[in-house]
Formats: structure tokens, sequence, C-alpha cells
């Protein structure tokens, strides 16, 4: 029996043995490694001109790029590329020079990762890498690209006074003094990804166990970072140790410290309305003073992304405030709130389980209440996530592909219309507008073809896969026909509210383009451009645009974010031409790197054909920003003020109009145009694809990535692609 009980043990021994190694390998991080710099291909990159026009009618060019990307030195972008996640593992710096060149033929594009744990290392790789991109490029492609230098401060707050959004640090040099660390933000939310428990790492490596290194490499960053030291407070920027973190909490931290490098930077906001990363009642007015917002460098804001569209203001709240506190409003034709839906969700539940009328009514109104008094974990009030019950709620029913759980006081519009009455000093926001991916797998300007949700987007939901499919399995027996109040003080720590990732999924996009009009292909003139705000956004297609002021006294030309007084009625010119359609695979000749085109194009690579896309109409939006403290925003907002058709036409459509009302109305007005596409697919084009009754009204949702709604696939629905000009400021002037 001894001799028994001793070989079972020796067995069991040998069988656990393995576990045992891989758990203290993994402990002692004795296999971890720092991320390679990775390889930017000395071939020569072809390139494909999206504008073909005579050159002597033209005094610039338009140029394309992406000024919002991540590679995997962002701790999200990390490990949401984790192979466990169906993610590709690294992807350094280099692949996203070999994607702009190869794959998405870009003219320029910026590295933005986030700064709050970006290391020394990291970010003197980062330059290294984009400074060997350069002189590669430079040398070997038929148009060089221009890279740029940046980062990402992600600041996010569940208190809505303290709630700044996130910024991207774009700085014109490549070369000579560069800052010495990123500025991150204060408490960010990164904070718990850098404190991933060490279970959940081993589960990860045992479940995965074919690509464990990965795993090994994430837990030595993570014991990395966790030795970093936070950099002193109140230090001259060229004082602090090169490999402390640099922190600063509010906009006007990080501008004292761009200051204090004096280095030519941009500020760029984005994201402002995606309620994923915003509180319910986030708004522009608690960083429009002096202190917290700059013209110098806040001079241009991200308008799309591959988190939607923040343009568009409404009126409508998610939760209102009045005396007695928080209030759920009610729905209006284009928009449901949560709270409102929440008492739908525990009607319908009352009603399954024979509830009377009476007493699902009272339930239901009941979960109003406890939703907004739970404010901003009201979802965490309803026992039982599932999101297909909460249908459209949220979301702005009548905006173009927006952001998700959208928040329209943090919407581009709202914040043109917007002026600071109690302080003198105050600028008002006068952005310019640029589109950006805001990929995280290192591939700039994804949107030129709608292909791959998976890599090209960060639409990752998948129904089959345990990992993927977020909370909707796990809660069929908790669905109870009640909602119960939570202890906020509970969730004081949290920077964000409750994920909701299946509902989420239907909301990311392949992100859009800057467009800039530049003298020439160089870091000078593109720089130029984005300070003088002479720029714009697309949705992702090569959509050419103008936008002119043509009766200036001067006789000069005064183009798309011009700033000017006039004391006569403006008139303006648009022209706007479509993007080429796209051929299937790329055009690169027997010679091209496989690994690139298989591994980062996907076999797309942007292969235009002779044929463009028609420009259906031109749309003119005229916002006149307050005259008067409290003068309501909504009435301040003509869109669209005026609509062109347009004859179908290679050629493109042009137009003409005047403001005959501009000097009657003896105020500021801020002029910009949108050029409408054909329409043609893209993915997640019809956000959550309700079915509708015959009234309309949304009866059940469609969610991307779910096998029993649109399908795991690239979920491709019709939209109308897009351009968006910056503005034009026009001050009314009696002399």
């Amino acid at each position: 029996m001894n001799l028994y009980l001793k070989r079972t043990l020796v067995g069991l021994l040998v069988l656990i043995a393995p576990f045992i190694v891989l758990f203290f390998i993994l402990f002692f991080n004795l296999l971890g490694k720092q991320s390679e710099l990775g390889n930017i291909d000395n071939q020569g990159a072809k390139y494909s001109s999206s504008q073909i026009l005579n050159e002597s009618q033209i005094s610039k060019r338009i140029f394309f790029g992406d000024l919002h990307v991540h590679t995997t030195y962002s701790l999200d972008a990390f490990l949401g590329n984790l192979p466990i996640l169906e993610g590709e593992g690294t992807h350094p710096v280099a692949d996203a020079c070999n994607f702009s060149r190869f794959c998405a033929n870009l003219d320029f594009f910026a590295v933005t990762d986030h700064a709050e744990f970006l290391t020394r290392r990291e970010w003197e790789d980062t330059i290294e890498s984009l400074q060997n991109c350069s002189s590669i490029s430079l040398g070997n492609d038929e148009e060089e690209i221009v890279p740029f230098l940046g980062w990402e401060w992600t600041q996010t707050s569940l208190d809505p006074a303290k709630h700044y959004g996130h910024k991207n640090i774009i700085v014109k040099p490549l070369e000579g003094e560069l800052p010495f660390r990123p500025i991150g933000a204060s408490g960010s939310s990164y904070q718990e990804m850098a404190k991933t428990p060490l279970v959940y790492m081993y589960g990860a490596l045992l479940y995965d166990y074919r690509n464990m290194s990965n795993y090994f490499n994430w837990r030595h960053r993570q014991l990395f970072i966790q030795d970093l030291k936070l950099c002193k407070a109140g230090v001259p920027v060229r004082d602090l140790p090169r490999d402390c973190l640099e922190r600063a909490e509010k906009p006007e931290d990080l501008f004292s410290k761009l200051d204090d490098w004096g280095i030519d930077s941009l500020v760029i906001p984005h994201g402002t309305a995606w309620g994923n990363t915003s509180p319910p009642l986030a708004s522009w007015d608690n960083q429009l003073d002096s202190s917290n917002h700059n013209k110098k460098y806040q001079k241009l804001i991200e308008l799309y992304s591959g988190h939607g569209n923040t343009e568009e203001y409404r009126p409508w709240r998610s939760i209102n405030i009045n005396d007695s506190g928080y209030a759920c409003p009610q729905p209006s034709a284009n928009f449901i709130p949560d709270c409102f839906q929440a008492g739908e969700v525990i009607r319908e539940r009352c009603r399954v389980s024979a509830g009377s009328s009476n007493e699902c009514d009272l339930r239901a109104e009941s979960a109003r209440t406890n939703y907004v008094k739970s404010n901003p974990f009201g979802l965490l009030t309803v026992p039982g996530y599932n999101p297909e019950e909460w249908l459209e709620s949220g979301q702005c029913l009548d905006c173009f592909l927006p952001a998700f759980d959208y928040r329209p006081a943090s919407s581009v519009q709202y914040a043109l219309a917007l002026r600071n009455f109690t302080e003198d000093k105050t600028e008002p926001y006068r952005f310019g507008f640029i589109g950006s991916s805001d990929n995280h797998t290192a591939r700039p300007g994804t949107g030129y073809k709608e292909y791959n949700r998976f890599f090209n987007t960060d639409s990752r939901y998948k129904s089959s896969s345990l990992l993927l499919s977020g909370s909707q399995e796990e809660s069929d027996s908790l669905r109870i026909p009640k909602t119960s109040e939570i202890n906020l003080e509970e969730y004081l720590n949290k920077k964000t509210g409750p994920s909701q990732i299946e509902r989420i999924s239907s909301f990311l996009y392949t992100g859009g383009l800057i467009a800039s009009h530049s003298i020439s292909k160089d870091r000078d003139s593109i720089w130029e451009s984005l300070n003088k705000r002479e720029v714009y956004a697309t949705s992702g297609d090569r959509i050419l645009l103008w936008f002119d002021l043509i009766n200036h006294p001067s006789k000069e030309i005064m183009p798309m974010g011009s700033e000017l007084e006039l004391n006569l009625n403006p008139r303006f010119k648009v022209r706007a031409i479509g993007s080429h359609k796209q051929l299937p695979g790329c055009d690169v000749g027997n010679e091209f790197n496989v690994e690139i085109l298989d591994r980062l194009c996907k076999g797309e690579c942007f292969n235009p054909s002779d044929e463009r896309k028609v420009v259906n109409r031109i749309e003119v939006i005229r916002i006149r920003p307050q005259a008067y403290s409290g003068e309501p925003i909504e009435t301040l907002i003509e869109d669209p003020w005026k609509v062109f058709e347009c004859d179908p036409s290679q050629e493109g459509c042009e137009v003409e109009f005047s403001d005959d009302n501009f000097t009657n109305a003896s105020r500021e007005i801020v002029y910009y145009v949108r050029a409408i596409q054909e329409s043609s697919p893209a993915i997640n084009g019809s956000n959550l694809s309700c079915k509708r009754n015959d009234s309309g009204k949304c009866i059940q949702v469609n969610l991307c990535g779910d096998s029993d709604g649109q399908g795991e696939g690239d979920c491709l629905s019709e939209t109308e692609e897009r351009a968006w000009s910056s503005p034009i400021f026009v001050k009314f002037s009696e002399s």
C-alpha cells in the first residue's frame, strides 16, 4: 500500500511539476522581455495620389494622413492584442510605418500612444523608429511619408466638473531637442490594467500555451511599470529624471509643461462625445476658461474617428437635473434615455412574470428612479445585464455613425456655439476639423477599404467566444423583474462606467482621415496647414474638398480655417470631388514583401481605380455663437442651413452661396460644409440594425458580432461617407 501511495504521489508530482515551474517562471519574470523595436522595410513603396488635377490650376495639394494611432506600447492596445483575445501579439512603431507606406498609401501619420505608463525605453524607441521611418521612406519611396511624434493625454473622471477628456499632443520636430518623456494624465483608468492579478495571467498562459511568450512579456511589463516612480511636481521639465512618469492633472497643467518645453506642439481633443469614457453630464463648459483652454495649442479637434462621430449637437440629455437632484427625461423621437429604458426592461420582465399592469408600472417607475440615483452606475441597478433588452437606448438615432452612448454637450457643434461671459480673457473654441483612425493595432488610415473588422477597427465582440462575449451569457438566471439600489461608495475609485462590450462593438468603425491643403509634402508645409486650420476631416474615403470665402475686400481668397472680420454679406465657394473606387487586392508587383502584405495589409491595400464615387450633395452648417449668457444653444445651430443637390459627375460638385442676413445679424457666425458621397458599404454602417414594428419602434436589435444578430463578420451596411471642412469664422465689423 505504501509503495502504491509513493508511486501515486510521484505520478501526481510529475503531472503538476510543469504547472508549478510555469507559475514560478511567470511569478519571478524569468522569461519575459521588452517588445522588439521591429523592422522598417527598406523596399520602396509605390504612391498613388488621390488628387489628379492640373497643377497650374491649384496652388496647394491635398495630402491625407492619420494623427491618432496606437501601437502596443499603449497598455490597452497591448492587452487587446493578446492572442487569447484573438489579437496578433505585439505591433511596434515599425508596423505603423510599414502599414502607412505599403497598405494605406498615406502622406503623413503620427504615433500617439497613451502616455500614462509609457516607459523611457518605449518613448526613445518610438522616436528612433519614426526617425528611421522618415529616412528610409525619403531614400526609397516614390513619395516620402512624413511621420510625426506624439502621445495621448488620457484623462477621465466620472465627475463632469473634473472630466476634461482625451487629448493628443503632436510635436513638429523629429530631430533636435524633443521632450524627454510624454506627459500623462493623473489618476488614469489604465492603473487597473497595470495591476492585472497574476492568477489571470497564469490562467491565460495555460489556456493559450502555444503563445505563452506573450503572457511572460505581459508580466515583465507589469513588474517594470510597478517600479516606475512619478515625477516630482513643480520641477521644470528639463530638470526631472528621464525615467519618471510625468503627470498633468488638468489641461492648464499640460499647457504649462508644453510652455516649459517651448517646442512647437498642438493639443487635439478627441472622442469628446463618446459615452464609453465620458460621464452622462459631460460638457465643454467646465474647460472653457483662460486656464484650461489655450488657443495657442488647441486649434484642431478630432471630429470623427474609429470611435465614431462627435460632430452633431442635440438638445436632449441622458439625465436631467432639477431642484430635487437627478431626474429621468422622457424619450424623444430620436433618443431614448438609458434610465427610461431601465424602466421598460423591468416592466417587460414583470409582464413575463405575470405581474399586474399596475404593479409593473410601479416597478418601471422605481427602476428609473433607482437608475438616476445611482448615476453614473445606473446600469448596475438592473440585475442580469442583457444587451438586447436595452435596444437603442442611449444612442443618437439621427446622427451619422455616432459615438456610443452619445454626450451632446461634448459635441463639436456645442463647443463652437459656446461662449464664456464671466471672464474677459477666455478665448472661444475655434477648432479646425480632423478625422483619425484611433486604431490600436499600429494601422494608420484603415478606412481606405471596409474590410476585416477584427483588425481594422476596435470592434471585437464575438458571441461564439467565451472571452469576447462580454457579460451576455452570465445572467439568464439573474434577470429578475425588479431593480435594486447600489452603494455608490463602492465605486468611487472607478474612472469609467460599466462596460457594455456587446453594444459598443456596433459603434466602432474603420475611422477617418485628416486632409491637409499644403504647398508641398514636407514637415514645414504640413505643420503650417495644421496651424492655419487649413485642413478637413473625412470618414475614411479620400474625398477632395475646397471651401473658401471669395468676396473679402482684400480680393484674397480666404480658405477653410480662416478667421476674419467683414462689414458685408459673405460669399462662399465649395468644390468637392468623390474618392476613387477601390479595386480588390494590392497592386504591388511580384517583388513585394509578402510578410507585410499578409500580416499587416491582410491582402488588401489602397488600390484606386480610375472611377470616382459621386458626390450627392453639399450641406452647409451655420452656427451663431452665444451673444449673451444663457442664450439657448439649440437655437444657434442650423444644421443643415442650406442643402445643394449635385448632378452625378466624375468631375465632382461645385456651388456658391451667400449669407444675405449676415450684416443684419451683427454678430459672429461660423460656417462649415459637409460633402456627402453616394452610399457604399461600411463596417457597422447600420449600428444596432434594429428590427422595427409598423410604427417604426425598435423591437429587436441585431448586434455586430452576434451570430444571431448581424453575424461575426464585418457587419457591412450602406452609409454615406463624407468630408467636413474646417469652419470659416466671420466676425461682423462696422468699419
